[in-house]
């Protein structure tokens, strides 16, 4: 059995907040089940950012808008 005299643990950065990634966050809307090398196409995300994104997603694919977008548009109505 090998031993190992150092360990590195290499951790990816949130791109949103800047902690450690918990995750990958896949932002094609492809079909395809795995996309590999895709440096365009998977996010690293905190777990915050990524429940966020992920609600996101659900609201728009409902075709709901975002509370920002909701005070945008009474802002816009009212003026």
């Amino acid at each position: 059995m090998a031993t190992a005299e150092y360990v590195t643990k290499v951790h990816a950065v949130c791109t949103r907040t800047g902690n450690l990634a918990q995750y990958s966050y896949r932002k094609a809307k492809s079909d395809n089940l795995v996309l590999l090398g895709e440096v365009d196409e998977y996010e690293p995300l905190s777990r915050a950012a990524y429940y966020k994104a992920m609600a996101s997603d659900k609201l728009r694919s409902m075709k709901m808008n975002t509370a920002d977008e909701v005070a945008l548009n009474k802002k816009e109505s009212n003026a």
